[in-house]
């Protein structure tokens, strides 16, 4: 009998550890960081995955040099399929996010349908996540979170939203407990219970919205 506990722990050691049914992305503290510049110009930015919410064409993603400037990489969603609900997302591939800060800066530079950006979080796929953004067409900021791929706002405030120009929109997401910053004012503070599970972060547009985005940033806490 005194044998048996060690030939028991040798079994245990031989045996395979058994797959997990479905891929777990680890939560992440680290500052992450995407300014485009080490990435190749006329090609998708790597560690991206890309999607698109409702109908029409599939966005085009791809890294660019700032229009009317020498250099700069950006990244521009460059279709502009007039779909009405369309919405492309570039999510990153790495990383699941409960509690985050997002920032991005956006640059819309045309749509006759739209010219929204945004900022998605808690993703789960292409149906089913929180999202807020700005509209140069409506001048306002909205939050929304989109559920089996039909999206319904929960808070939505009236800003002035320049064409062709570079703003900065902040999420806070804490909890259930979201805030909005559109370029260093707060616009929106939000409650919703909808998705209280970690998820993937990345950027959205609407529609034929084409527009630049650059220096997106990921911090958990």
């Amino acid at each position: 009998m005194k044998h048996s506990l060690p030939i028991f722990v040798a079994l245990l050691s031989s045996v395979p550890p058994c797959p997990l049914a479905h891929p777990v992305f680890a939560a992440s503290l680290e500052k992450v960081t995407r300014d485009f510049e080490a990435d190749s110009v006329g090609a998708a930015p790597p560690g991206f995955e890309f999607a698109r919410t409702g109908g029409g064409a599939e966005g085009r993603w791809l890294v660019r040099v700032e229009k009317g400037a020498d250099k700069n990489h950006v990244l521009v969603q460059e279709s502009a399929d007039p779909t009405d609900y369309r919405f492309p997302v570039a999510v990153l591939r790495e990383g699941a996010y409960k509690d985050v800060t997002l920032s991005v800066r956006a640059r819309p530079l045309s749509g006759e349908v739209d010219q929204g950006f945004g900022l998605v979080w808690r993703y789960k796929d292409a149906n089913n996540y929180y999202i807020t953004r700005c509209n140069a067409d409506e001048d306002n900021c909205t939050i929304y979170h989109t559920v089996d791929g039909r999206r319904r706002a929960f808070l939505n405030q009236s800003v002035n939203v320049a064409k062709n120009t570079w703003h900065t929109l902040k999420l806070e997401a804490t909890g259930n407990h979201f805030v909005v910053t559109y370029d260093g004012n707060k616009v929106l503070d939000a409650n919703d219970e909808t998705f209280k599970d970690a998820g993937r972060v990345g950027l959205w547009t609407k529609a034929d919205s084409v527009i630049e985005f650059d220096d997106f940033t990921v911090e958990g806490h």
